[in-house]
């Protein structure tokens, strides 16, 4: 089949499967230990990203991974993708952003000291490692696409020339314009100037010879 999943999958661009990769890796992340403690009385819990205090930070990071791999999903199976407002892009950094985000404030409320008074051991799970890898995948992903489309190659664009000959044209008829007026008007004057010269002279003539006349 030309069109199958496995092909469209394959001719998937490196960053978009980045940027799949690494909110998958955040879905399967989030069901993993995110966090554990031990008591003064020797007992402790495991919280996955969904459970415990902060289950919250886990759902919300939960549903930005789901987001970003859904846009990406729905296209490699020629689905409708609902519209977002914003670039694809830059609703993938967002959705990293927001997620490493939680889990920065995750860790901070968890290893602070009046969080769990009795608890005399903290640790971070494979799960949080994990989700921090998999959101720093999809943020990675959406830079090197955004940084890859200003600088591509593969689409079809429009060379502009260094110099507009046309305007060149106009701009130097515009200039030449002005210049033939001037010429124009200097050339009317020097040929009044001639012509009043040459009826000087024939003035000066006509009453030389009128003089001679009388004079005879």
């Amino acid at each position: 089949m030309p069109n199958s999943f496995k092909i469209r999958l394959k001719n998937l661009s490196f960053t978009k499967k980045f940027i799949l990769g690494g909110s998958f890796l955040t879905l399967i992340a989030v069901f993993l230990p995110w966090y554990k403690d031990i008591d003064k009385f020797n007992t402790g819990d495991i919280f996955l990203g969904i459970t415990g205090p902060l289950y919250l930070a886990g759902v919300i990071v939960l549903l930005a991974a789901i987001s970003s791999f859904g846009i990406i999903f729905l296209k490699l199976l020629n689905k409708p993708v609902p519209k977002i407002p914003l670039k694809e892009n830059h609703f993938h950094i967002l959705n990293s952003g927001l997620s490493i985000f939680m889990l920065i404030l995750s860790v901070s409320v968890f290893f602070h000291h009046k969080f769990g008074i009795n608890l005399i051991d903290k640790n971070v799970g494979i799960g949080m490692y994990l989700t921090f890898i998999g959101s720093g995948f999809i943020m990675l992903g959406a830079i090197m696409s955004i940084k890859k489309s200003d600088v591509s190659f593969e689409q079809e664009g429009n060379l502009e020339p260094l110099i507009n000959l046309n305007s060149e044209e106009e701009r130097l008829a515009q200039n030449i314009k002005p210049k033939e007026q001037n010429v124009k008007k200097e050339a009317d004057k020097v040929k009044v100037s001639v012509q009043d010269s040459i009826d000087e002279f024939t003035d000066d003539i006509q009453n030389t010879n009128d003089i001679n006349t009388n004079d005879r």
